[in-house]
């Protein structure tokens, strides 16, 4: 008996590293590949070198709202708008909105496969502006919704269902 659990002591810690090898052998190590179909439909080059927005992109950001925030100063270079402008598509391709979460989502590829948990779309637009694509989905938008508001039009149930996107709603 005595020589059975040194026996399975002493094998432990042979079968552990091969169980973790055995584990591990499924997971896909490399990163995603990431689609920048619609920003190269968009301009001829990024802001920035590729491999320094991979690894700045964040620097970039935060500098950008503290200037913007702080100081005043609104440029469109290192905007998140304009990264958003430049990156993202308005729909996915069956045609409805493209969101953050989506996988689809250029933001969103990257940053569920390095575990990074971001706030910016909490208050942030997550997809284009498309006020002026006419083939979008939406006939109004959060803005559109704003300037009513202001101006002080009563709003029915038919504009505010097409503001939040809701299926249902009338176009």
């Amino acid at each position: 008996m005595m020589f059975s659990k040194i026996k399975s002591m002493l094998l432990l810690p042979l079968m552990l590293p091969m169980l973790l090898v055995a584990f591990l052998a499924g997971c896909d190590a490399s990163p995603p590949e990431i689609n920048l179909a619609t920003a190269k439909e968009k301009a001829e080059q990024c802001v920035e070198p590729t491999e320094d927005m991979r690894r700045n992109h964040m620097v970039y950001l935060n500098e950008h709202r503290d200037e913007t925030v702080i100081a005043g100063i609104r440029t469109k270079k290192h905007s998140l708008n304009e990264c958003i402008n430049c990156h993202v598509s308005a729909t996915k391709a069956d045609g409805e909105a493209l969101h953050y979460p989506d996988q689809e989502h250029f933001c969103a590829s990257c940053h569920t496969y390095a575990g990074v948990k971001i706030d910016c779309f909490q208050c942030h637009a997550d997809r284009p502006q498309v006020l002026d694509n006419s083939d979008y989905k939406h006939k109004l938008s959060a803005n559109s919704y704003h300037e009513m508001s202001a101006k002080k039009q009563p709003l029915n149930m038919a504009d505010m269902l097409l503001v939040t996107g809701d299926k249902g709603a009338v176009q």
